[in-house]
């Protein structure tokens, strides 16, 4: 029988599950509500979608990702998922501009783009219009409705295309395979004088299946923090499975999400909204035992509000794309798992009734990996992108200034086992991000004839990575360097690129200590961050625009404990450390900010099968800066929230 991967490779997958899920103590694949590890066998895939699974897993084996499963993020911070994700997943660079609750980081190891694009349950790679002014972000989805987000680190734009220059976060939503009707509600509620209400319903038989969560969240703060007065959020999400045969799956998605924050700003009442919703289709069907075709299409619309500032401004995307996967024995001792596929994007961008801008893109793509005696994994992959654009300045169409018309994107990796426990693997891969936003954000640099004006930006990353088996877990290291060109920064009224370099390594480590203590922890430091001028002189960290740089964190490093005291009875606690921001100056000059801790602890007991109630204090060390303050100026501690204490239940009917 042959394997996608080697047997360290299926070790690893489920020490990553179990780490996932290490704050509620019970695998990742377990009932949300239910203490007991009952198995979903959701988790499994519909046979269609096998072969399609394999090949994913045999391709990305030589790449570093992280996993944070759906319970900790609920647990963490049930609104706002993201938040929660930077707290458990090495890769991401936080940011002292959001470092608190509200807000979050979308960075994935650089430094030289507003952040990664995202994959809703695998498909192509997208971005959405974010929230602005203040409150919550990261809502899109319902807490409760995610199985699992992955942080896909290193450049994937073989796989997923636009915005994955540093990489990529996807978030994998429930499936309604293997619930049989079931009904379950979750009530959080805050000092803050928040409370969130979360449901979901899922059912299934041999034909169809269905999931549909539902969110509502009010914050009625009143001017603590200083800058909220109150927010509301409203989200719901629905998957629907047809099984029309077992060589056939359709599944169709919705989702939808609302957010409202009610902002103090000059001393002024701002509204803002904030609305989205995404619709998507596919369909697996199996050819024969080694070969499956994938179709689908997804539509977004997003919209932000700002009716104070004159704002509004819209990400639409329209997908299309086919993928054909073969996986078949070459040899008794060599397998082989493949892709190649088709995808068209079109994105639109509208910002201020100003500039109203399309991007079309098509693209072909092939994906490969070779496996030698179920341990040596060598894979390739390639893919084609033609590029279009449409830039209309106040209704008037302006001049064509894409530089290049298509990107080569390519990738190239291995990863062997050198021991039972031990895989080592290496990877050279490149990304791209169209970078739109700087039509807009950078004014009219961006269409100066002087200037650079628009190129992608593109990305090469080199890393290397060992993952060492250790009592009942493992420790994986990683070590990178990622090189970005015509990153654009404004210079004199137009766009001057520049390359950004920048060097880091990530640690993460999980451990079953005992059968009742499991602990988790992940370091990320930033070795170097240059950015260099196309004349090749160098411009410090200074890489949008203006004089200062980019504030780069030191070390970022995260410790997850998890004690089930009883069968009933469970305590946790969560730490994040930074120990500072440094941004080096276009002048030479050093800003630093002081770094901060956040200390989160928890409970739960389970009263019966089906009730479960949950404590939790939030920012138990009551910072309040996270990092915003430039260390010798002072800070209003009074303006922001500290510690949060929360309580809440979860009900399965």
């Amino acid at each position: 029988m042959r394997r996608a991967i080697s047997t360290l490779g299926w070790k690893l997958t489920l020490a990553t599950s179990v780490a996932t899920a290490s704050i509620t103590g019970t695998p990742a694949w377990s009932e949300e509500f239910t203490l007991s590890p009952v198995v979903i066998e959701g988790r499994t895939v519909h046979p269609s979608q096998a072969i399609r699974q394999g090949v994913d897993r045999a391709y990305n084996s030589s790449r570093s990702s992280s996993g944070v499963g759906g319970s900790v993020l609920q647990n963490l911070n049930p609104v706002n998922t993201t938040d929660a994700l930077r707290y458990n997943a090495s890769g991401l660079i936080n940011s002292p501009e959001a470092g608190d609750r509200f807000g979050s980081s979308k960075k994935v190891r650089t430094f030289g783009d507003f952040g990664a694009s995202e994959s809703i349950d695998g498909l192509p790679a997208l971005k959405f219009q974010g929230q602005e002014g203040g409150g919550y972000n990261n809502t899109l989805v319902p807490s409760i409705a995610v199985e699992q987000i992955d942080v896909l680190k290193g450049g994937r734009a073989v796989q997923y295309g636009d915005g994955s220059d540093g990489g990529v976060i996807q978030t994998n939503i429930k499936s309604g395979r293997g619930y049989e009707d079931h009904q379950a509600i979750s009530i959080d509620a805050s000092t803050a004088r928040e409370g969130i209400v979360q449901g979901e319903v899922a059912d299934s038989t041999e034909d169809w299946d269905y999931y549909a969560a539902a969110s509502g969240f009010l914050g009625s703060y009143d001017g603590d923090p200083s800058s909220l007065d109150k927010q509301y959020i409203v989200g719901t999400v629905g998957k629907l499975g047809f099984n029309f045969s077992e060589d056939t799956r359709a599944e169709l998605l919705a989702i939808y999400d609302r957010s409202r924050p009610d902002i103090f700003r000059n001393g002024d009442l701002n509204k803002i909204t904030t609305e989205s919703w995404m619709g998507a289709a596919t369909v697996d069907h199996t050819l024969s035992d080694i070969n499956s075709v994938q179709a689908g299409a997804a539509i977004t619309n997003t919209r932000s509000r700002w009716p104070a500032r004159n704002r509004n401004r819209a990400i639409d995307n329209r997908i299309l794309f086919a993928d054909h996967n073969l996986s078949l024995p070459l040899s008794d001792t060599i397998d082989y798992d493949g892709t190649v596929g088709v995808e068209y994007k079109h994105t639109f961008n509208e910002r201020d009734k100003t500039f109203d801008n399309s991007f079309d893109d098509y693209a072909v793509k092939s994906m490969n990996a070779f496996t030698f005696n179920d341990n040596l994994t060598l894979t390739a992959g390639l893919r084609y992108t033609w590029l279009n654009n449409e830039i209309i300045l106040n209704g008037v169409e302006q001049a064509d200034n894409l530089q290049d018309d298509a990107i080569l994107s390519y990738q190239a990796g291995a990863s062997y086992s050198v021991l039972d426990e031990t895989r080592l693997r290496v990877s050279y891969a490149t990304g791209f991000n169209r970078f739109f936003e700087k039509y807009g954000n950078f004014g009219t640099d961006a269409l100066n004839p002087n200037g650079a004006q628009d190129e992608v930006v593109e990305s090469k990353t080199m890393e290397i990575g060992i993952n060492q088996g250790i009592h009942n877990g493992y420790i994986d290291v990683a070590l990178y360097n990622i090189v970005q060109d015509n990153v654009p920064r404004r210079n004199g009224g137009a766009i001057q690129n520049v390359e950004v370099d920048q060097t880091g390594i990530e640690v993460e480590a999980f451990d079953q200590l005992t059968d009742s203590v499991s602990v988790s922890a992940s370091y990320m430091h930033i070795l170097d961050v240059e950015a260099t001028r196309a004349d090749g002189t160098n411009a410090n960290g200074n890489v949008f625009f203006g004089s200062n740089g980019v504030p780069v964190p030191e070390h970022q490093a995260s410790l997850r404990l998890d004690y089930r005291a009883t069968e009933k009875w469970g305590i946790w606690g969560a730490a994040y450390v930074t120990t500072g921001f440094e941004s080096y100056n276009i002048d030479g000059s050093v800003t630093e900010r002081s770094g901060f801790t956040r200390l989160d602890i928890g409970t739960s007991y389970a009263v019966n099968d089906k009730l479960t109630l949950r404590a939790r204090a939030e920012n138990l060390l009551d910072e309040r800066d996270f990092g915003q303050t430039i260390d010798g100026q002072t800070f209003d501690d009074d303006a922001k929230l500290g510690t949060v204490v929360w309580l809440g239940m979860d009900y399965t009917f």
